[in-house]
């Protein structure tokens, strides 16, 4: 079997399904990751997200994963567009503008193992794209494509930072030569985002106290308690936060996306879901968000989450 070639057509089909970049690294044990995650955990900066304190060994062993995994293959895709955000005084976080990229990812995944199966139909793989407990910005750092900034997110120096991280383990033996090198971290004495977050939620470079975060309070936490209002009030986010993504330099860097279902939903024609004012919103129901939204990141959330979300940020900014 010939890995040059079976690299080339790899990177080659994955750019046709929309893929900015592609990294191949072997499976190796993930000790700093995982001491990393163990500190993060016992400072409860996970606040509600138990779900990060489980599955520890196979975030740290991910061949557990995919029994006999000799590879994992990452790749990145940008979700950026050109199209003009109507001030209509609520935001939604951009990666969520589109389709949920999820089932998308997956599926151009799926699509690109039938490549390795050209050369080894008996090949066995695992997709995922932020649905199985991986470090996948670690593992996007060490495949060279990109480096963790001081928002935790992971930065390309080509493509920027609104990019999704995804993942193929395999059981083959791939091509590992430095076709994308390791990039040095190049925030520099920059302290942007963590100026920016207007929560504190950066309590420290590169990490993260979700308890402080405003994404977390619009997304994950179903509490409706304490600090949570007045989180979620100090922004104009009804839906995550793109705060500490859009004040990085490195924010104005890649490409507008080349996957059409990353472009903003249309709500009416030329009005986009980011155009909602509040009383559209208030007066949403069921139905209507879901011919909106069905298929979406806001559909999982649902619609009395953004309905809470709005109220917050409405009650505490006198709007």
């Amino acid at each position: 079997m010939n890995l040059f070639n079976l690299d080339c057509e790899l990177r080659e089909s994955a750019s046709e399904y929309g893929f900015s970049e592609v990294g191949v690294i072997p499976v190796t044990l993930r000790e700093r990751d995982s001491g990393f995650l163990d500190d993060y955990i016992e400072n409860e900066f996970n606040a509600s997200m138990e779900y990060l304190s489980r599955n520890r060994e196979v975030r740290r062993n991910p061949r557990l994963l995919l029994t006999g995994a000799k590879s994992i293959i990452v790749l990145l895709s940008s979700y950026k567009h050109d199209l003009p955000e109507e001030n209509c005084g609520f935001r939604i976080a951009s990666y969520a503008h589109g389709f949920d990229y999820h089932k998308i990812l997956k599926n151009k995944m799926h699509s690109l193992v039938s490549v390795l199966r050209k050369y080894n139909p008996d090949v066995r793989c695992r997709v995922f794209t932020d649905s199985a407990p991986l470090f996948e910005r670690s593992l996007a750092h060490e495949a060279g494509l990109g480096f963790i900034g001081k928002n935790s997110f992971l930065i390309s120096p080509d493509h920027g930072l609104h990019t999704f991280l995804s993942v193929i383990i395999t059981d083959m033996e791939l091509l590992y030569e430095k076709n994308n090198p390791v990039v040095s971290n190049k925030c520099g004495e920059c302290r942007r985002c963590i100026d920016a977050c207007p929560t504190g939620a950066i309590v420290s470079p590169f990490r993260i106290d979700s308890r402080r975060c405003i994404s977390y309070h619009t997304i994950e936490n179903r509490e409706y308690e304490g600090e949570h209002g007045k989180i979620i009030a100090k922004s104009n986010y009804i839906f995550g936060c793109d705060i500490c993504m859009d004040v990085c330099p490195w924010s104005r860097k890649g490409r507008t996306t080349s996957i059409v279902d990353f472009l903003p939903l249309e709500v009416d024609k030329g009005r986009y879901v980011t155009s909602l004012s509040y009383r559209e919103w208030n007066e949403m129901g069921g139905e209507r968000f879901l011919r909106f939204f069905k298929g979406s990141a806001l559909e999982r959330a649902g619609l009395d989450k953004i309905k809470s979300n709005l109220e917050y940020v409405v009650a505490n900014n006198n709007r």
